[in-house]
């Protein structure tokens, strides 16, 4: 159920609002922009929904969970479901904000996910907050109620939402993972196996999100050679396969698997195979 809202509101508040049961993983129930009034309050209210607040400018007090605390330009502040808040506009700078309200199966998860854990409700963003104005007023671009702009705005609340969870990210805790690195190295070797011939190392460090030396760490420790020789390993496997079952040129199966120079090719086929492409073929026969 919406909580009562007896906030007066100016002519610098915009709000689009949808229905509050609605039911999924991640649903928007609402999306605003506000220049609040010097000292306007709000609540104590019960809350409905999750609301990310980004700050643009200014301050205020919030009171939340026990506690006292003053959001202020940079950071973004969160009233998380069902629990009763207030907060209060500062007299002499007040609060100019954005924020997006969502509900849903993961909407919990999701704000831990960001930083918003038992007893957190405020966090410095590292992310301009103008950034995630840009994203309410893309939403505001495409107010109907309907279907296709419901899935317009469902997919800015997830960048919203992404975006928050970057911001809060420290620099010394940039990489948070959703899954076991097992997960993780397993994903890496299906990347590899299926994109051998056209990647680099760089390009499986970026598709798995993690540092790239501590990434060579956990791919080395799981399959006890390094990612650059798993993917030379792919190619020469890949190459043998050719040059054994097909009377392709060694030059086409050289760039086929990944290698342009076929001097390259040749050289790293011989130390894996002890002969080279011709020689092996030919031992084959």
């Amino acid at each position: 159920m919406k909580a009562q809202d007896l906030a007066k509101r100016n002519r610098h508040y915009r709000c689009l609002e949808y229905d509050h049961d609605q039911s999924g993983d991640i649903c928007l129930i609402a999306c605003g922009i506000e220049r609040c009034d010097p000292g306007v309050n709000f609540g104590p209210d019960l809350r409905d929904g999750y609301h990310l607040h980004a700050v643009l400018s200014g301050t205020g007090t919030l009171w939340a969970g026990g506690q006292t605390l003053h959001p202020h330009v940079g950071q973004f502040f969160l009233l998380k479901d069902n629990e009763t808040v207030r907060y209060t506009a500062d007299t002499k700078d007040p609060w100019r904000y954005c924020w997006v309200t969502y509900k849903g199966t993961e909407a919990r998860t999701i704000s831990e996910q960001i930083g918003f854990t038992e007893g957190i409700y405020c966090l410095d963003s590292r992310i301009d907050t103008t950034r995630f104005y840009e994203l309410v007023l893309k939403m505001h671009e495409k107010p109907q109620m309907n279907y296709i702009n419901d899935l317009r705005r469902r997919g800015i609340l997830l960048e919203y939402l992404a975006l928050a969870m970057e911001a809060a990210e420290s620099k010394e805790t940039e990489n948070k993972y959703r899954y076991s690195t097992e997960v993780y190295m397993q994903k890496a070797q299906n990347f590899i196996d299926n994109n051998y011939a056209t990647i680099h190392v760089a390009d499986v460090v970026e598709y798995i999100g993690f540092a790239r030396s501590y990434f060579t760490t956990c791919f080395t420790k799981k399959f006890g050679i390094s990612p650059q020789e798993y993917i030379i390993k792919c190619r020469l496997e890949k190459a043998e396969k050719l040059l054994t079952h097909t009377e392709q040129p060694v030059r086409e199966i050289a760039a086929r698997v990944g290698y342009e120079d076929q001097l390259t090719f040749s050289r790293l086929f011989k130390r894996h195979y002890g002969a080279g492409p011709l020689a092996y073929r030919k031992q084959q026969d």
